[in-house]
């Protein structure tokens, strides 16, 4: 009588049974929260999002907002009240960023920015959690990538609690340091760390997130061509090149992750992305991607394209 409905209710009113099932336990509040963020993005449709990655994305969100605004001072209030004492010059650096990066805020990738790596400490009943995620973020067109540390919750050291690093790069400062290029080395140390700017000897191509050394290489017009070759089997990168070509970009990954340039479609662009372990080894997928995800897997060796 009720339809489809009544059974996604069904469904809810099962999964929050277990929801209050689960209340007694240690660190109730947090699995609480993501039992019931999770029934509700079942119940919606809408991706998932933990409470741990909601943090990393609320702190991102933050980020862009003070940079669309120009807000220096706000850039620094992300900071944990123990950075913001200790740190070098942050203030300097906040204002370094806002004048190199202010602008309308065209991209976050969402995506990647909520599912961070997770350091967790307990000891006699406390509890210290540290994420550190990385994402990309475009301003009036320019691309930046950001590399973001965040104390979620300290019962040892509240002070600690907040954003303790945040790298940004800089579209040819990323792209040369994924290429390993000279001078290039990681930042060390909590605080506010700017690679803005790098005198890069290769033009670069936005290729599924990533500035990817960029040369003119022969252009795949069938994708069709390119399942019916890969079906034949135990194709290599190497085979590939003889049959479709030089391709327009080799991955920072290695010589075996090549990727095409597709023929015009008047739309954005789109790149084939060939992926093997090394250019003599069988690929093991091929997938359309434009610039910033991958858009359909055209081919695996498993078969299930």
């Amino acid at each position: 009588m009720f339809g489809r409905g009544s059974g996604c209710v069904r469904r809810l009113g099962a999964c929050l049974l277990v929801v209050l099932a689960t209340v007694p336990c240690v660190g109730c509040s947090e699995r609480v929260d993501s039992l019931v963020r999770f029934v509700g993005s079942r119940v919606t449709g809408e991706e998932y999002v933990s409470p741990r990655g909601q943090a990393c994305l609320d702190a991102a969100e933050d980020l862009l907002d003070a940079l669309e605004v120009g807000d220096e001072d706000a850039i620094v209030e992300l900071f944990s009240p123990e950075v913001r004492a200790g740190s070098d010059d942050l203030d300097g650096r906040a204002s370094e960023l806002v004048e190199s990066c202010s602008g309308h805020v065209g991209y976050l990738g969402t995506h990647s920015v909520t599912l961070p790596m997770e350091s967790e400490k307990i000891e006699d009943g406390k509890r210290r959690v540290e994420l550190s995620t990385d994402f990309s973020f475009a301003l009036d067109g320019e691309n930046y990538w950001c590399f973001m540390t965040l104390v979620k919750e300290n019962d040892f050291n509240e002070a600690e609690v907040g954003v303790s690093t945040i790298i940004v790069w800089s579209e040819d400062a990323y792209s040369a340091m994924l290429y390993d290029a000279r001078g290039t080395d990681w930042p060390e140390g909590t605080g506010l760390h700017l690679r803005l700017s790098y005198p890069l000897e290769w033009e670069t191509r936005l290729v599924n997130d990533d500035p990817l050394r960029y040369e003119a290489g022969d252009i795949i017009s069938d994708v069709d061509e390119v399942t019916a070759f890969l079906d034949e089997g135990e194709k290599t990168v190497d085979d590939f090149e003889e049959r479709f070509g030089h391709p327009c970009c080799v991955s920072w990954l290695g010589d075996g992750h090549v990727c095409y340039e597709l023929a015009d479609d008047g739309e954005v662009p789109r790149y084939l992305e060939v992926n093997a372990t090394a250019p003599d080894e069988p690929i093991y997928s091929a997938y359309v991607v434009d610039e910033r995800d991958a858009v359909e897997k055209v081919w695996d060796a498993d078969g299930d394209a």
